[in-house]
């Protein structure tokens, strides 16, 4: 097979989807707006990202059960880490808000390892008899990845209006661009994952029917 198919456009749509789904994510994970409450409701917290909590201008205060027994004010947004959030980050960040932060951060990883294989295939890093092998392991990151980040949608859209002790008057909240963004992730990864099981198989097959004409004596049908 001549060398210029070894690289198809399966291969090349692979990882641009994965180059898209990069910038998708560090925007869903830069802007606090998963959730938003209704400009003509005012909650006391106008919008919540994964990293970081918006409260209103002129101040609001922890409730009860967010052991803040000074009753203190939160003014503006705030990240995650911010020291004056440390009293209550149990209950900005819930278990289960944090578990959502997790599978979207290991999305965040695997990516770009899945970026960093596509290019060690294209400058031809593996001998050819295993460099279909490079395909196959960035398929299963993208499968792996739009899976996580589907259960973090999953759970963020569904649990987030239903804890009461998280945002104030959930009724008034609604799910915001951030989260938008993020819920185009999975359709990507897995988009994504097809493209390179088609270009594996494709390989796989050139590699085991070469192996075939060995063992019969009758060359090689594929060279690329």
């Amino acid at each position: 097979m001549a060398s210029s198919f070894r690289v198809s456009g399966w291969t090349i749509a692979g990882t641009i989807l994965m180059s898209i789904t990069i910038v998708l994510l560090l925007f869903s994970s830069a802007y606090p707006y998963w959730q938003q409450s209704a400009k003509m409701r005012d909650t006391g917290i106008s919008s919540v990202g994964l990293w970081a909590v918006c409260f209103r201008e002129d101040g609001y205060p922890a409730p009860t059960w967010a052991n803040d027994v000074l009753g203190n004010r939160y003014y503006g947004c705030n990240y995650v880490f911010d020291r004056d959030l440390r009293k209550i980050v149990d209950w900005i960040f819930p278990g289960w808000f944090k578990a959502v932060v997790i599978f979207v951060t290991l999305g965040l990883i695997t990516q770009p390892v899945g970026i960093i294989l596509n290019i060690l295939y294209y400058v031809r890093a593996c001998s050819a008899h295993n460099e279909h092998l490079l395909l196959m392991i960035s398929s299963a990151l993208n499968a792996v990845e739009g899976g996580l980040v589907a259960l973090a949608i999953i759970m963020f859209g569904i649990i987030s209006a239903q804890d009461a002790k998280w945002m104030p008057q959930p009724e008034s909240n609604h799910l915001s661009y951030s989260y938008a963004v993020c819920a185009l992730v999975p359709v990507l990864c897995f988009l994504a994952s097809m493209c390179h099981s088609v270009d594996f198989l494709r390989l796989k097959a050139y590699r085991d029917r070469d192996a075939r004409a060995k063992v019969y004596a009758r060359g090689e049908f594929a060279r690329y």
